[in-house]
């Protein structure tokens, strides 16, 4: 008989959210929304003792935000099928890339979307189908994986193949994690890699990618023209020291395109936690550099992020969160917001 689990994680809280202009008009926004600290899911898992030290594997996991009756439903987060044994792990699913697994590693005050988390640029989930290979411990601590993926509903025209790489080292309270990958175009048009952004929140919320004259609302923006095989490339490190009291944290990541116009990308962070308790609190600084075709001068986003939880049980915490970000010479954006989770 296969071995079935079914598990689900829920968050939702209730944010406000303060955009201010370069010019010092302001606006919020108050919303009841998911994914200030994670994101809602139910997923199914099975496995199946093979023998000779095989086990197969698989996994539907369905994302979605509860509060949105229209909202869709994805798979993601490493839906799929595979075997692992003595070999090393294989498979194929559709989850979230290397990179974006690095920089949520290095950040102290929770990966989500609250206000203040202005690091991981180029650390998105791809959205591909990926086929991968995770090798057997060779050295005690030390993870390596592989990973190529093709864009959902591949076309001559979109966006060519990715490939991804890791390597994780951990060894007592000490973890070090180095994710790389490429984009290679298959057709010219832009990298998902840098899709615009459209708000001063978003951008001040770590979603912003290239961008001309960010401010509130509609912006103005440049994505790059790409030729068939150009690439762009995108890396992140990691580093944490738990000392038990408290917990480092370190990150930086960098998204480079290669098409017709070089535009580069840049961040880092450094943050703490600390746990009291039944209670934590985590804080994260963190700073971004934006430099692309129409700023040829590298715009910067700073931002903080604090964030604190009470565990009323090991699978239910309430939460507070609040965080600020600037761009400079322009926008600015203040966000709290105060939220539940339950885990099953």
């Amino acid at each position: 008989m296969a071995q079935v689990t079914i598990s689900g994680f829920i968050d939702q809280a209730y944010n406000t959210v303060r955009s201010t202009t370069a010019t010092g008009a302001s606006s919020t926004v108050t919303s009841v929304g998911n994914n200030a600290i994670g994101q809602d899911a139910l997923g199914f898992a099975v496995s199946e003792d093979l023998g000779n030290g095989i086990t197969a594997f698989g996994a539907v996991n369905l994302i979605m935000n509860v509060t949105t009756p229209s909202g869709a439903v994805t798979t993601d987060n490493g839906s799929g099928v595979g075997v692992k044994g003595a070999f090393g792990t294989a498979g194929f699913a559709q989850g979230y890339s290397f990179v974006w697994k690095t920089s949520a590693a290095s950040d102290a005050s929770g990966w989500g979307t609250g206000v203040g988390n202005v690091h991981g640029v180029g650390a998105g989930g791809n959205g591909g189908n990926a086929v991968y290979y995770i090798l057997p411990e060779i050295v005690p601590g030390l993870g390596l994986g592989l990973g190529v993926e093709k864009a959902a509903g591949e076309t001559s025209t979109r966006q060519g193949d990715y490939l991804g790489m890791n390597a994780t080292y951990t060894t007592g309270g000490f973890m070090a994690s180095y994710s790389t990958g490429s984009y290679k175009a298959a057709g010219t048009v832009p990298f998902a890699a840098v899709a615009a952004t459209t708000t001063a929140a978003a951008v001040a919320g770590r979603d912003g990618e290239w961008y001309a004259t960010p401010t509130v609302g509609a912006t103005g923006y440049t994505t790059e023209a790409d030729t068939a095989g150009s690439k762009s490339t995108i890396s992140a490190l990691a580093l944490t020291y738990d000392f038990g009291m408290a917990k480092l944290f370190g990150g930086y990541n960098s998204n480079q395109s290669g098409g017709n116009s070089n535009q580069t990308q840049n961040s880092s962070t450094i943050g703490l936690t600390v746990p009291f308790g039944a209670t934590s609190i985590g804080i994260a600084q963190s700073q971004a550099s934006y430099r692309s075709v129409t700023n040829t001068s590298a715009k910067t986003v700073t931002g903080t992020r604090l964030l604190a939880k009470y565990a009323f049980s090991k699978r239910t915490n309430g939460y507070i969160q609040y965080g600020t970000a600037k761009i400079s010479g322009g926008a600015s954006a203040t966000g709290n917001g105060i939220g539940l989770t339950h885990s099953f």
